[in-house]
């Protein structure tokens, strides 16, 4: 599943780990106790610890798409994904560059907790919503439905039904307000879901999933 940017070497939530231990590892090589400590390492003790916390975080939301999410669509679609990665990748938020990004920023190259490529990966990985939501429309109005219009409101339940604003990965989601999504983003999530039913299933695949695009209609 490569999309814009390209597949991890090995799975997210092991990246991930992967990457709180490693900056663990940077935490402890770099702590003082604090009377030792100028402004500036206090600061740097407290920003790595954020990092720590914040990965932890999407460790969590990850394995809840895992376990919630991801079968709810599979009991829908009948489709089976190939894992959780494709549908997580879909839900990461926006917010989740800046914690990558600043990790990035945070260290030498040559002392990151994980590779730098993975780290530039995981930080587009929010844009994957967006890419998997274009081959969803345009693949189930050219191959599934014959160039037969779908409306917003026939795509958009499908993001409440299978709770996909709830699901979102980020540093922000636990605070948001599913009342405050836009029927934009709501159509893009549910798109893209479609989209990864096409890259994984095929045709057929998307095909079976369509008649949930009923339930819009039916309120």
């Amino acid at each position: 599943m490569a999309y814009e940017y390209g597949p991890l070497p090995r799975p997210l939530e092991e990246t991930l780990a992967a990457l709180q231990e490693g900056l663990m590892r940077e935490y402890r090589a770099e702590y003082l106790p604090a009377h030792r400590r100028s402004p500036r390492r206090s600061r740097r003790l407290r920003r790595i610890r954020g990092w720590i916390r914040e990965t932890g975080h999407l460790v969590v939301q990850i394995g809840r798409v895992a376990q919630q999410t991801l079968p709810r669509i599979e009991q829908d679609t009948g489709h089976t994904f190939r894992g959780p990665d494709g549908l997580a990748r879909i839900l990461m938020d926006p917010s989740t560059k800046r914690l990558f990004r600043g990790i990035v920023a945070g260290f030498p190259e040559e002392t990151l907790p994980i590779r730098a490529m993975d780290l530039v990966l995981l930080g587009n990985f929010s844009d994957d919503a967006r890419v998997l939501g274009l081959i969803g429309d345009v693949t189930l109005r050219l191959k599934v439905l014959s160039g037969l219009h779908v409306r917003g409101d026939d795509i958009a339940p499908l993001c409440d039904r299978w709770g996909l604003h709830e699901s979102r990965i980020g540093l922000r989601c636990s605070r948001r307000q599913a009342g405050g999504t836009s029927a934009r983003e709501k159509e893009t999530l549910a798109w893209a879901v479609l989209g990864l039913i096409y890259i994984e299933g095929g045709t057929d695949a998307l095909g079976r999933a369509a008649p949930l695009l009923a339930c819009g209609r039916e309120g």
